[in-house]
């Protein structure tokens, strides 16, 4: 892995495993305990102006053998209709611009992760489609004009052998142009066992 944890053997993980005060077993959820030790990435931005019928794409690249935990993916949408499509195995002619990745723990943690996260790449092909959505109109009620599609799925991804790369691509279908706000959650277990 690209970063060094901050404990250094499983006699630390012995030690660790006890709340100070109340000498009883400390017990967190998974996801935040990646964030105590320093694999929790965090990468998100806004795209203003997509236009109607066009597709805004976002790449997320391994190297062979990179394997990354995605836990979360946030969109804020002006309008809809759209359509979300996930892919992997996508091939590209050009990565496109990096989207900021960064460490949910600011206190131990650094900003060096495997995934690279990037948009508007130059896809020849987009692979092999893993899963659909649909974020249909709402005219009226409490999210008309500002709708959230957010899932906490958890997709492993990557390859022992191979360089991979996925793509999340986002149909604007509303008939105007569109603007968009992501985020995306994960983790890279980088344990020195």
């Amino acid at each position: 892995m690209a970063r060094d944890n901050f404990r250094d053997s499983p006699s630390d993980e012995e030690q660790f495993k006890f709340d100070p005060y109340a000498h009883a077993t400390t017990v967190i959820q998974e996801y935040h305990r990646m964030i105590h030790d320093g694999f929790y990435f965090d990468a998100s931005g806004i795209e203003v102006d997509v236009a109607n019928g066009a597709n805004f794409d976002i790449l997320f690249k391994l190297g062979a053998g990179e394997i990354t935990h995605l836990t979360a993916a946030g969109l804020s949408l002006e309008d809809t209709p759209v359509n979300l499509e996930w892919y992997e195995g996508t091939t590209v002619s050009a990565d496109g611009t990096a989207i900021n990745v960064r460490n949910h723990n600011r206190v131990n943690g650094n900003d060096s992760f495997n995934i690279a996260i990037t948009k508007d790449p130059t896809i020849t092909d987009v692979g092999t489609l893993l899963h659909t959505d649909y974020i249909p109109t709402t005219a009226t009620g409490p999210n008309a004009g500002a709708l959230i599609s957010h899932a906490d799925v958890e997709w492993l991804i990557g390859s022992p052998t191979i360089a991979t790369a996925y793509l999340l691509r986002i149909t604007n279908n509303t008939g105007a142009l569109l603007d968009i706000g992501y985020h995306f959650n994960g983790y890279e277990v980088g344990y020195n066992i």
